[in-house]
C-alpha cells in the first residue's frame, strides 16, 4: 500500500484501517504452513526507500503471523511439502542475515506477534539470535516476542504439530430424497466451507465426506483441503442416522495423529435410530477425549422445516462440545458451514487481547530505549 505521494507510511489512521480490513477480508492463498516471513522483513526495511519511508526517531516493524519462516518448519516436518515448499532455501534465495542487515541499517526495531507462538517458537529463536550476534548491531538492537495467545502446554514444536496443528473434518451430509432439489445449495455450502478453511490457510486440514440415506457411503476419505472435490453427486432415498454414524465413527478413528477429528452432521428429517447414532458418537467422544483430553467437536445442523430438532439434539449430546444449529434454507446453511470453518468464537477472543498485549509491549520497549536514556 501507498500513499498518494508515493510513501508507505501515513497518519491517516481511518485510511489505514480501511486498507487493513480490505486486505484482511481478502485474505487467501498458501498451499504450504511456513511463510515467506524472511521475504516479508525485508521488503518492507530494504524496499520502502521513498524520501517520507522511516524517518521517524522511532522505527518499528511488527510482524503478525501463526506460521514459521520457509526452512524454519519443525525438523520432523520439514521433508514434508504441506508443511514447508522451500525447507532448504528462500524462494527467492535471500537469507536470514539480509533481513536483519536492512533492519539494522535502517536503525528499525522489530517485534515478532504470534498467534501461534508453540508453531513460531523456532523462527522467533533464530531471528534473535541473528540479530544479537550480527556484525552490524552495534547499538545492540534485540527482537520483542508478543504471544498474541497463550503458549500451550506442549514441550516442543513437533508435539504442538503432532497434537493437532491440523482438523480431519468430516461432513455426514444428508442425501435422502427429500433433498432433491436442495442438494445443489448443499454442495455450495460445502465448496464455501472448503473455500473459507483454504481462505485462513488451514493448508494442512483433512476432509472426508459421508453421504447418506437409509444407506451410508463414504465419497470423500481423508484428502487434503486442496484436493477435495469440489463436486457431490446424491443416491436420494430414505433416511437412517446410524450407517451414517458408523462410517463416520470410522473414518475418525483413522484420523492420522497429526489431526483432530472434526464432524459436521446435517440432516433435514428424523429416524427411528437416533439412539443409536448418538451411541456411536458417544463411544467416538471417548476415544477422543483419551486421545486429546478434549471432547469431540460435533456439529450437528437441523436443515429446514422437516428437520428432527430433538432427535439431532440427542446425537450433539454426545459430546459435551456438541452444538445444534437450525438453518432455514441453503443461504442460511452456507452461512453456518463458513461461521464454523471460520472458528468465528476464537476470532472474537483473540481480537480482544490483540491490543492490549501490543500496546503493553510497544509502550515498554519504547519507555525502556527512549525514554530512559
Amino acid at each position: 500500500m501507498t500513499w498518494n505521494n508515493g510513501g508507505h507510511f501515513s497518519d491517516n489512521i481511518k485510511g489505514a484501517l480501511q486498507c487493513i480490513n480490505t486486505l484482511s477480508g481478502d485474505a487467501n492463498g498458501g498451499g504450504d504452513i511456513a511463510e515467506d516471513l524472511i521475504g516479508a522483513i525485508h521488503h518492507c526495511s530494504n524496499a520502502w526507500n521513498h524520501t517520507d519511508d522511516w524517518t521517524s526517531d522511532v522505527k518499528c516493524l511488527i510482524l503478525f503471523s501463526d506460521a514459521p519462516s520457509h526452512g524454519l518448519v519443525a525438523p520432523l516436518f520439514s521433508n514434508d511439502s504441506s508443511y514447508d515448499s522451500y525447507p532448504t532455501h528462500h524462494p527467492s534465495g535471500l537469507k536470514l542475515n539480509d533481513a536483519i542487515s536492512s533492519l539494522l541499517a535502517k536503525h528499525i526495531d522489530l517485534y515478532f506477534c504470534s498467534f501461534d507462538p508453540n508453531s513460531t517458537n523456532r523462527t522467533e529463536i533464530e531471528l534473535a539470535n541473528a540479530l544479537q550476534k550480527h556484525p552490524e548491531n552495534k547499538s545492540e538492537r534485540g527482537m520483542t516476542s508478543i504471544p498474541m495467545v497463550p503458549k500451550g502446554q506442549h514441550k516442543t514444536l513437533e508435539e504442538s504439530m503432532i497434537r493437532g496443528r491440523g482438523k480431519h473434518i468430516i461432513f455426514v451430509l444428508d442425501e435422502s430424497g427429500s433433498m432433491q432439489h436442495l442438494w445443489s445449495g448443499v454442495v455450495e455450502a460445502y465448496r464455501q466451507y472448503i473455500d473459507k478453511r483454504m481462505q485462513s490457510q488451514n493448508d494442512s486440514d483433512l476432509i472426508s465426506v459421508v453421504q447418506f440415506d437409509d444407506k451410508a457411503r463414504t465419497t470423500v476419505a481423508k484428502e487434503s483441503l486442496s484436493r477435495t472435490p469440489k463436486g457431490l453427486s446424491p443416491n436420494l432415498q430414505g433416511t437412517q442416522f446410524y450407517p451414517a454414524a458408523l462410517e463416520a465413527c470410522k473414518l475418525a478413528r483413522e484420523t492420522p495423529s497429526s489431526h483432530t477429528p472434526s464432524i459436521i452432521f446435517m440432516s433435514d428429517g428424523g429416524s427411528g435410530d437416533a439412539p443409536s447414532a448418538a451411541q456411536e458418537f458417544s463411544v467416538l467422544n471417548d476415544l477422543v477425549i483419551q486421545t486429546s483430553g478434549k471432547d469431540l467437536e460435533l456439529h450437528v445442523i437441523a436443515f429446514g422445516s422437516g428437520a428432527d430438532n430433538a432427535q439431532l439434539q440427542q446425537i450433539a449430546n454426545a459430546s459435551k462440545a456438541g452444538k445444534v444449529y437450525t438453518s432455514a434454507n441453503v443461504a442460511d446453511l452456507a452461512s453456518l458451514f463458513v461461521s464454523i470453518a471460520a472458528n468465528s468464537n476464537i476470532a472474537t477472543v483473540l481480537e480482544s487481547e490483540i491490543a492490549k498485549r501490543l500496546s503493553e509491549a510497544v509502550s515498554e520497549k519504547l519507555s525502556l530505549e527512549y525514554f530512559g536514556r
